[in-house]
């Protein structure tokens, strides 16, 4: 209603369905337009409106646009929607407004479960047709329905009421598939692709957190299949090298064999040696106790034979031998050789014994070392298993060395720490960028509730301007139907309709004040005009009675084609050179009279001579150019007068003919004022004669007088009645001046207009830092999904999580397995040391030990020589 080209249109679904049809131009697209989608939008944007999703027809077009004279337009729109099964209906709509002062829109929208313009139902305009004010649709409303100003609530009312059961997600959904399936034409040229991509584009938008998570999800599922291609590769190249490499690896693998076997036998050849040290001390021991039997054996044997020897000495048989000194002496020799070597045995007894005991030592603490070196490799890969490094520990265990296993474990962590570095800048970088969302999203709701706070003084400010709007108009309505004057009965409407616009009010109001005082001052010339005439006549009349009255002789008017002076002519005129003969009634000379004056003869110059040769130009009358009448003639009538100076006259007379009727004759004059001249006749009347003959002219001037004094009264009457019109005309005026003056004034909406103007620039800067900070969230948004993007790559990559305290705890496991990595390659370092001192210590005591036993084998084998 009132909106576009409709002033009144109802369209009519059939069972939920419309059909539209017709030429271009004739609306189709435009009743989509204001109906579906937007009554369940709410959204004014040109884009949302336009079936092509252009721009160039805005809702204010639609309004103000066309060729829309007025100012100010109030049109409503509305969908009426009934529930199948009952009587239920429920209405919404908008009341949408639109001024020239501004270009935006107003939109106040409702809903109701009364139907429109329906016994019972709502009408939307007033008694005398206008549509209804925002006050006054609430009014009607009522406890039926509720106004909405803001396009949220009424949206949220709408789908709560007509789809309960959707989310707004799912309602968008609704209005997206809405606006893509009323593009124009879909089904002329129906593309399956097209429609699916259509159909599509209407789906809701899914969050972006889940579009981040199923992205992340999609990448790593690409990352691993890059993977496993690149494995794949990977594992083909390696089968050829492998096949390649088979011979080469064969004998590294033997050259490692071998070194494995040899280093196994060597450990093994080890353990022997401890084992045999082992024994060989346990024999050393028993070796040492039975040499110190041995030893205290032979001391009792030594005393025994020295014994001997003194009684050998002391008995015959020594003193007769005569070797017994030199026996003496070797055997003393070979005493203290004995003795010597007795003595190097027990030192290399003792040696064995310390270096046994050190060997046992120097095991245990071997033994007690790959011990602890185990149980550190068990807690190690523990960690390692905690960190995700098995491995990266078996590289490290599998290592030659102890410094080798150091730089394969330095190398590791370091590449983790940077791993978890990396991953602790992206969890920075995403906290920040969530921050600043956050900022941005407080900085939005300032800025949008600034905006609503700006809208709402907007509505106020419309409103108190509607006010006073409706004010004006009412005034100015009491004040067209209070003018007497100004003819404003016929323009009220389009006075009231252009009530906001003040040149406009002021432009009809000036040209039906125009168009007054034009009729008033052309009444106003034409009575002064007339009063002026009226007044020359009046001064005419009046000299012409002084004149009369002042004069004797009356004289015809003298026509216009005189243009002779006849004072200086000889002669005179026909009428002042006869007479009436006596016994000629009156009637008579009235016809006669006026018959000549018709003719032109009765005031024809008469010259003595007949001679025309005169300056300018005159009417003459010549009797010698006449025939005598054959019968009665103005003889019979008329008379010279004896003092006439024209002697021709009484032959001009007998020349024209006379009678009842003016006779057949070339110039006759009838007795009732019929005449002939020539081919020339006509008749007159008059009621007396007035200019032949003396009686004759008195008579004719009292009448003449009479007649002025009449006629001069009347103009006088006549003179009265136009000043009194004048002086109406004059009221007239001075009461169009005052109503003019009594013109309601427009301060009161030109203030409120004001009032909305700025409200308007208010609205459209909040609006403009609304979009600012829209861009700004957006942007912060973004930045958020790069972020979470980036730590989600970071995190699948190297398999790190996205909390800071999981970092953090994998930050200490790690630093844990370093720790227990080196206290194990530091035991291992140990043990390993322990195992060569051990080699060594084993290595030296069954060096001893055979040095000892040699020893006591000499030493008993000094003890078997014989004695002398």
């Amino acid at each position: 209603m009132n909106v576009w080209r409709y002033y009144n249109e109802t369209f009519h679904f059939h069972n939920g369905r419309l059909l539209l049809r017709g030429p271009n131009g004739t609306g189709k697209s435009k009743a989509l337009e204001l109906l579906l989608p937007y009554l369940f939008d709410a959204n004014l944007r040109p884009t949302r409106l336009s079936t092509f999703g252009g721009s160039e027809r805005t809702m204010f077009w639609n309004l103000m646009g066309d060729g829309y004279p007025g100012t100010t337009r109030v049109g409503y729109v509305w969908l009426e929607c009934g529930r199948t099964g009952d009587d239920g209906w429920f209405t919404c709509g908008a009341r949408l407004q639109a001024s020239k002062h501004s270009r935006n829109v107003t939109a106040t929208y409702f809903v109701t479960h009364r139907r429109i313009d329906t016994p019972g139902g709502l009408s939307l305009l007033t008694a005398d047709g206008r549509p209804l004010t925002r006050g006054d649709l609430a009014a009607a409303i009522g406890d039926s329905g509720g106004v909405f100003d803001s396009a949220a609530d009424y949206r949220r009312m709408v789908r709560h009421t007509l789809f309960p059961e959707f989310t707004e997600e799912q309602y968008e959904a609704l209005i997206s598939a809405l606006l893509k399936l009323r593009t124009p034409k879909p089904s002329e040229h129906l593309d399956p692709k097209e429609l699916s991509k259509l159909l599509s584009e209407a789906l809701p938008v899914i969050d972006q957190q889940d579009v981040a998570e199923i992205a992340e999800g999609f990448e790593k599922l690409d990352r691993r299949r890059e993977e496993l291609a690149r494995l794949a590769q990977e594992v083909e190249a390696a089968r050829g090298l492998a096949e390649r490499n088979r011979t080469y690896a064969r004998r590294v693998l033997r050259a490692a064999a071998a070194s494995l076997i040899s280093a196994t036998s060597t450990m093994d050849g080890i353990t022997r040696k401890a084992r045999e040290s082992r024994e060989a001390y346990e024999k050393a021991k028993q070796r040492l106790a039975e040499l110190t039997t041995e030893q205290e054996r032979l001391a009792a044997e030594d005393d025994e034979l020295a014994h001997r020897i003194d009684g050998l000495q002391e008995s015959d048989l020594f003193r007769e031998g005569q070797q017994l000194d030199r026996l003496r002496r070797d055997a003393d020799t070979a005493a203290q050789a004995a003795a010597a070597a007795e003595r190097k045995a027990a030192e290399r007894a003792r040696e064995a014994d310390d270096d046994a005991a050190k060997a046992s030592a120097v095991q245990a603490a071997y033994e007690q070392a790959e011990q602890a070196a185990d149980r550190a490799r068990g807690e190690a890969g523990q960690a390692a298993e905690r960190v995700g490094f098995v491995a990266s520990f078996e590289e490290v265990a599998a290592a030659r060395d102890v410094p080798t296993a150091r730089k394969l474990l330095q190398a590791a962590v370091d590449s983790r720490t940077r791993q978890v570095d990396q991953g602790r800048k992206a969890l920075y970088e995403h906290v920040g960028a969530v921050a600043e969302r956050r900022k941005a999203e407080t900085r939005l709701e300032d800025c949008r509730e600034q905006e609503a706070r700006a809208e709402a003084r907007l509505v106020e400010a419309q409103t108190r301007r509607e006010e006073a709007l409706a004010r004006l108009r009412e005034a100015i309505e009491r004040w067209c139907s209070e003018c007497r004057e100004l003819p404003l009965a016929a323009r009220l409407d389009e006075l009231v309709d252009a009530a906001e616009d003040e040149n406009a009010v002021m432009r009809v109001v000036n040209d039906a004040a125009a168009a007054v005082a034009d009729e008033l001052t052309r009444a106003e010339t034409t009575l002064d005009a007339r009063r002026q005439a009226l007044a020359e006549e009046r001064a005419r009349l009046d000299a012409e009675r002084a004149e009369l009255a002042r004069r004797t002789v009356l004289a015809p008017e003298p026509p216009r084609t005189r243009t002779a002076d006849r004072a200086r002519l000889p002669g005179g005129p026909l009428w002042r050179l006869v007479d009436w003969r006596p016994g000629v009634d009156e009637s008579t000379q009235a016809g006669v009279e006026a018959a000549l004056e018709a003719s032109g003869l009765l005031d024809a110059w008469v010259l003595p001579s007949g001679e025309l040769a005169v300056d300018g130009h005159d009417t003459f009358a010549d009797g010698a150019l006449t025939t005598p009448a054959p019968g009665s003639s103005l003889a019979d009538v008329l008379t010279v007068d004896p003092d006439a100076p024209v002697p021709r006259v009484a032959a001009l007379l007998r020349g024209i003919a006379f009678g009842v009727t003016a006779p057949d004759h070339p110039a006759a004059i009838g007795a009732d004022g019929t005449w002939r001249l020539g081919a020339a006749r006509g008749s007159w009347a008059k009621p007396a004669a007035g200019f032949i003959g003396a009686a004759a002219q008195e008579r004719a001037r009292a009448r003449r007088i009479a007649e002025l004094t009449a006629r001069i009264e009347d103009l006088d009457e006549r003179i009265a009645g136009v000043r009194a019109e004048l002086d109406a005309i004059a009221g007239r005026r001075e009461a169009l001046n005052a109503e003019q003056r009594r013109r309601p004034g427009h301060d009161e909406l030109r203030a409120a207009t004001g009032q909305v103007a700025r409200a308007e620039a208010e609205v459209a800067a909040r609006a403009d830092a609304v979009s600012r900070a829209q861009q700004e969230h957006a942007a912060a948004e973004r930045r958020v999904a790069t972020a979470l993007r980036q730590l989600s790559l970071v995190a699948g990559e190297h398999g790190l999580p996205t909390e800071e305290a999981a970092l953090d705890a994998v930050d200490a496991a790690l630093g844990a397995y370093r720790n227990k990595c080196h206290a194990w390659l530091d035991l291992r370092q140990q043990a390993a040391t322990l195992a060569g001192q051990a080699q060594a210590a084993a290595e030296r005591a069954a060096r001893s030990r055979r040095d000892a036993d040699a020893a006591a084998q000499e030493a008993a084998e000094l003890r078997r020589l014989p004695r002398p």
